[in-house]
Parts: structure tokens; C-alpha cells; sequence
């Protein structure tokens, strides 16, 4: 049935866009003549721009936004003289009011100012360079960033007569956008009274370099329940709308709004470190091998705890100051990565996991000694896993350790496994029959819930809603199933029980955590910022994501080979 209603959407919504793009698409000489005319008048103006469609109704506005980044700007109908930004992200329509506002330089001069949030410009199209050449989210809240143009091919002047109204359906139309905007819209922060304003003078040129575009599975994400809020505001009563406003009003002076947060909380070049030098290479040996003493002098059962300690503290389950309970608007971590105001959480808890399964890779492949020390490294490894998915319960590092071990630098070591079914044969077949189906029935959202859970499966959550700028690794198995939807469904129901239920993860990890005795050199091992330092030197940590990525993908396939070269029959690509 669900099914069966998002076609019907997306059939109605194809329908509307093809009558509208049909007119568009045919102009006769002298509109095309008199578009051309229309374009090259003085650039800061609106309407010399094709992504300006005048006073366009709101609902065919929503139909040319098809594509996250799609946006245009149109006049609104319920504050005449304003314009909006309307554009798609997430796989909904957003609108975004323009505010005009009147600077006074001194007692002799003004200057008008067109702003979203905090930034002021002196026109529109100075607006839309900014934030397109910046790729700066137009709202910190909603996090939607603009960059694909959705452009008339008909002078202003045809959509006006084309969408011309009466004066009762134009009042009628107000009416209808103005209960909207109180109901849906987003920007919520119209009105604020910031005045760090910057100047408009942004030369930035537009440019479109080709971002990729989510996967197409997005685009039916909870579509129907969306639909259905609308309904079911659109019959709300002007009463209960009063009532909602007052209620508002009443709640303003207690409320305070969420910090939306811009910068990660990992800061390698600012960390405070036992084991790690002011300035260090990618590498280090030293480093590296007292690493390896600190793990050595622990047993799995240590180390898994030490992870989850971590684990909590990045994920703000545990360690959650009233202060930042303030900040966040929420009391847990777990509650905001569910939120628009979360994606800096998601983006730093992605580099956590990721960068953790690359420690481990290069725990592995840095035994350059004998393949037995590389099995017992494994084995360490494999009971560490096996401790967080059994008694610990740190779903995030587990996956991250199994992801290591997945990769095809580490699962081609055939002696090394070899060795590994020798010399540790119950831990091998653990690995195999409990530990592998237990890691694969997870992504697919079918796995049983261990006896005690403190940090639950975050992956498939955070690359949901991460999908379109960030990409380090691949097809998601969403994308490539047979099976995706209801994967994917799956992974959105577990995502409203793990916000819900956050108060019984911190009390869990509290329980576990309770009489454990902290080494902090150990402690020290697991943080981001001490993996980031480690991995790619004082310098490079702050290097663009994907580069560093990418080339330490190089120097694990590098070690692999090193360690157990190719056959020399095997011709290589």
C-alpha cells in the first residue's frame, strides 16, 4: 500500500512538472527574443536571472524542485514586495523567506540588506552567489545547501498571465502561505535581530562541479507519512491554530534554541597528548610501538571497556555536562543525531568509526615479523569484538573492528587466517558461525538485540542522512539489494527507538562502566584525535577527508602485498 501511494505521488507530481515544462520547453522566436532582453539587464536585478520565476504559486514551485540542491527564487504572496528561496533537500520541498531589512549607516544614509540567517547582502543575486560558490547551508538548522538552478524559459511576463490571479484567489493563496509558513516552514530564524552582519560585496561566481546526486532510493523516504502531516494540518481549525499560537507565546521566555554546531570536536592539531610528540609523521614508529605495548598489556576484556568509555564519550551517552544538554536541546547524543541539528555529531561519529576500523588495519599489517604474530594479533582483535558484541555491548566499535577485518587488505592475508584456524582454532570458528552472520544481519536490520546494549548501531543511520556529502566508502547495501527498501525502513524504525530509549543506553554503560579502573595512556589510544595524529601525521590530519582517505586505501594495499605478495601468475590491474 505504501508502495501504491508513493507512485500515485510521484505520478501526480511528474504530471504537474510535465504541463509546466511542456510550456516551457516551446517558446515561440519572439518570447525566446524577449527572454534574451530580460537576461541582460543590470545583473544584481532579480529578474535578470533565470532562476527567478516572479510570483509563482508555492505549490508549482514545489513541483520544479525535484532534485536535493534543485532551487529557485519567487516572489511571496503573503509578505508582497519579499521574496523566498524555495528549493528540495531531504526529498521535501523547502521554503526559505529572503529578509529585506533597512541598514542605517548614519543619519544621512541606509542601505537596503537581504539576508537569510546572519549574513547581509546588498541584492538577491549576491545572496545566491554566496551561498551557491560557498556551498554554505542556507539554514544551519535544516542544513540544506543550493546549488542546482531550476531556470524559466519564458520571459516574467508569460508566468504572470499564465499563473495570473484573481483577487480572491490571490488573497486566498496568501492565506493558504501564510498558515503554511506557520505550520511548516523552516527558517526559523526570520526575524532574529543579530547584527553582525557582513557585507555583501561577494564577487563568488556561481559553479556547478558536478556534485553527485543521492541514490534514487531516497527519494521515497517516509514520503506517505509526510503527506499525510500535511492533511492533517491543512484540516486543523483557525481555534486550534490560536491555540497553537498562544501556547507559542507562553513557552518563548522558557525555551532556549538549540546551538547548531559548525566545527568537529576532534581538533588533532590541538590535542594534548601523552604518547605522541608536538609535531609527528604519518606513522611513527615509536609511537606505534608503544601503542602496541599498551594493548599487549591488556587483556580483551580491558581493552573492549576502554572502547566503550570512548565509544560514550564522542557519542555524548555518557559525560553530558547540563550545559551542553543546553546546547544540544536535547539529553543525549543518541537523541540528536536523529535531528537536523545533529549533522556535526553524525559527521564526527562517521570519521570516528572509520578512522577506528583504519587503526585496526594497520594494527594487523604493521606485524611485519611472522605470520604467527600476525594471527595472534587477529585473535586479539576477533575476542575483543566478540567481548563488545556479547557482554560489552558497544555495537559502534564492533562493527568498526568487523569492518577492518572485511576489507580486502586484511581478508586476502590467506596464511595469516590459515594460521589463525591453526594455532586459534575456537576463536576462527567464532569469527565464521557467530561473530560474521551477526555483523551481516545487522546491516540488513534483521540481527537479535544482545543481552545489554550501551551504544547501539549508528552506521546505517548516520549514512542515511550523511548520503550526499559523504562518501568514503562505496555502495551502501541499501543501494545494491534486492531487499533495499525495506532495509532501509528497517534502519529508520530502529533510528526512532534508539533516540527513544537513550536514557537506557546511558544507564547501561553507567552499570558496565561502574567499578572499571581507566588507563589513560590506553584511553588515550582510542580517541579520534590521537588515530588522526597517528595515522596521517600533525599536518595531514587536517587535510580534506576524501584525499586522506584514499590515499591511506594506497598504503594498506601497500603493507597487504608487502606482507603476502600477489602470486607472480597473477597479472595485476
Amino acid at each position: 500500500q505504501n508502495t501504491l501511494f508513493l507512485s500515485i505521488i510521484s505520478l501526480s507530481a511528474s504530471l504537474c512538472n510535465f504541463t509546466y515544462q511542456f510550456i516551457l520547453d516551446c517558446p515561440s522566436e519572439k518570447l525566446h527574443r524577449e527572454l534574451e532582453e530580460e537576461l541582460k539587464m543590470d545583473c544584481e536585478e532579480p529578474r535578470s536571472h533565470a532562476w527567478y520565476h516572479g510570483a509563482i504559486p508555492r505549490q508549482v514551485a514545489e513541483n520544479l524542485v525535484q532534485r536535493d540542491g534543485d532551487f529557485l527564487i519567487r516572489d511571496s504572496l503573503s509578505s508582497p514586495g519579499c521574496y523566498v528561496l524555495t528549493s528540495q533537500w531531504r526529498n521535501a520541498a523547502q521554503h526559505f523567506k529572503i529578509n529585506k531589512k533597512v541598514v542605517m549607516l548614519n543619519e544621512a544614509y541606509t542601505r537596503v540588506e537581504y539576508r537569510l540567517e546572519r549574513e547581509g547582502f546588498d541584492s538577491v543575486p549576491a545572496l545566491i552567489r554566496y551561498y551557491v560558490g560557498n556551498r554554505k547551508p542556507v539554514s544551519q538548522v535544516v542544513g540544506a545547501i543550493i546549488f542546482q538552478p531550476i531556470n524559466r524559459a519564458l520571459p516574467l511576463r508569460c508566468l504572470e498571465e499564465k499563473y495570473g490571479l484573481s483577487n480572491n484567489h490571490r488573497d486566498r493563496l496568501m492565506a493558504q502561505e501564510r498558515r503554511s509558513q506557520k505550520r511548516l516552514s523552516l527558517n526559523i530564524t526570520n526575524g532574529h535581530t543579530h547584527d553582525n552582519t557582513r557585507g555583501a560585496h561577494d564577487s563568488t561566481q556561481c559553479r556547478d562541479n558536478g556534485v553527485g546526486r543521492g541514490s534514487q532510493l531516497r527519494k521515497g523516504l517516509d514520503r506517505s507519512s509526510y503527506h499525510h502531516a500535511i492533511a492533517a494540518l491543512e484540516n486543523t481549525s483557525e481555534e486550534e491554530e490560536e491555540e497553537e499560537d498562544k501556547w507559542r507565546e507562553k513557552e518563548k521566555s522558557s525555551f532556549q534554541r538549540p546551538v547548531v554546531e559548525t566545527e568537529s570536536a576532534f581538533r588533532p592539531a590541538e590535542f594534548g597528548s601523552r604518547l605522541l610528540p608536538p609535531e609527528n609523521k604519518p606513522l611513527e614508529m615509536v609511537v606505534l610501538k608503544r601503542s602496541k605495548e599498551l594493548l599487549l598489556s591488556h587483556n580483551h576484556h580491558s581493552i573492549a571497556r576502554h572502547l566503550l568509555m570512548a565509544d560514550c564519550q564522542v557519542a555524548r551517552i555518557l559525560g553530558v555536562t547540563p550545559e551542553l544538554k543546553c546546547r544540544m536541546g536535547v539529553s543525549s547524543g543518541l537523541e540528536l543525531v536523529t535531528l537536523p541539528h545533529g549533522r556535526q555529531l553524525r559527521l564526527d561519529l562517521m570519521e570516528r568509526h572509520h578512522t577506528m576500523a583504519i587503526g585496526v588495519a594497520v594494527d594487523i599489517l604493521g606485524c611485519t615479523g611472522s605470520v604467527e604474530e600476525r594471527a595472534s594479533t587477529l585473535n586479539r582483535i576477533i575476542l575483543v569484538a566478540l567481548e563488545l558484541k556479547d557482554t560489552v555491548g558497544d555495537l559502534f566499535a564492533f562493527t568498526a573492528l568487523m569492518k577492518a577485518l572485511d576489507l580486502p587488505q586484511i581478508s586476502r592475508l590467506e596464511e595469516t587466517w590459515t594460521t589463525l584456524r591453526r594455532n586459534y582454532t575456537q576463536t576462527a570458528i567464532s569469527y565464521e558461525k557467530t561473530l560474521k552472520p551477526f555483523y551481516k544481519n545487522l546491516y540488513e536490520g534483521t540481527a537479535s538485540s544482545p543481552p545489554v546494549v550501551c551504544v547501539p548501531l549508528l552506521l546505517p543511520l548516520l549514512t542515511l542522512m550523511e548520503r550526499p556529502s559523504v562518501t568514503p566508502e562505496g555502495a551502501e547495501l541499501w543501494e545494491t539489494s534486492d531487499q533495499g527498501c525495506d532495509i532501509m525502513l528497517r534502519h529508520l524504525e530502529a533510528a526512532r527507538d534508539v533516540a527513544h530509549s537513550a536514557p537506557s543506553y546511558t544507564a547501561n554503560a553507567q552499570k558496565i562502566l561502574q567499578e572499571f579502573q581507566c588507563d589513560d595512556e590506553l584511553l588515550e589510544v582510542f580517541k579520534t584525535d590521537f588515530q588522526l595524529r597517528l595515522l596521517w601525521g600533525s599536518r595531514g590530519a587536517s587535510v580534506n577527508q576524501s584525499d586522506r582517505y584514499s590515499k591511506f586505501n594506497l598504503i594498506l594495499t601497500a603493507l597487504s602485498r608487502k606482507l603476502e605478495p600477489l602470486p607472480k601468475t597473477q597479472t595485476l590491474i
